[in-house]
């Protein structure tokens, strides 16, 4: 079966980075107060590993990515994240949940931004094995209900990838989510399986004037799931 994957927030933000991935610059080739931050902390438990990453960017979320020059350098809880060429951010992979800690960014001038983030679990609630697609359906979870900045993200496919869909919810208080009839008639009947991401979207404590955004996401282990 192949598996319909998106990355838990910003699908569009994320496909433009893919599409751009080979086009960026060195960080001391612009102001360094246009440069827009993004820091994820992301837990995966079908990996079981916590993966502290960070992104640079020119002015906004989709400009031009950007290497970092020396000495300008990004730490999480002290450590050096390094650069991944490929889709040019920095990266550093840790085994198991960690579930806080804080990004450090210094720029080409000296100037330091530090920002904190945590991480908040949630799963699948037991027995979810078949899902009728002739109705709508509630998924409610296991974890706390959803605090201030928080999203959860559910995608769910069939055996054909391209049935893929995407359901959400960001209602304060929440401890559940709607997969409605309409998005589930789309999906393939036979096996499927189903991705859950909680996200943290706190506001950031230290930016430049171009801003930034800062994720703690955890994803708990992927659920198979029949669509009736």
């Amino acid at each position: 079966m192949k598996r319909f994957r998106f990355t838990a927030m910003l699908t569009i933000a994320t496909l433009a980075f893919s599409f751009t991935s080979c086009i960026r610059e060195t960080s001391d080739s612009v102001d360094q107060d246009k440069i827009f931050t993004n820091y994820e902390l992301f837990y995966d438990a079908n990996a079981d590993k916590t993966y502290a990453r960070a992104t640079f960017t020119f002015s906004n979320l989709l400009g031009t990515k950007l290497e970092l020059s020396n000495p300008s350098k990004v730490t999480f809880n002290g450590d050096m994240l390094s650069f991944q060429n490929a889709l040019a951010y920095y990266e550093k992979e840790y085994a198991g949940f960690v579930e806080s800690g804080t990004f450090v960014w210094e720029d080409t001038e000296g100037n330091t931004f530090t920002n904190e983030i945590s991480i908040h679990e949630i799963a699948f609630p037991a027995g979810v094995d078949t899902i009728l697609r002739s109705a709508a359906y509630e998924l409610t979870w296991v974890g706390d209900s959803l605090s201030q900045s928080e999203t959860v993200i559910l995608t769910v496919n069939g055996e054909n990838e391209l049935d893929g869909q995407i359901f959400s919810t960001n209602n304060l208080g929440s401890q559940s989510i709607i997969l409605d009839k309409d998005k589930l008639g789309k999906v393939g009947q036979g096996p499927g399986m189903m991705w859950l991401d909680r996200n943290y979207l706190p506001a950031l404590t230290q930016a430049t004037s171009a801003g930034g955004i800062i994720n703690g996401r955890y994803r708990p282990t992927n659920q198979p799931v029949y669509f009736n």
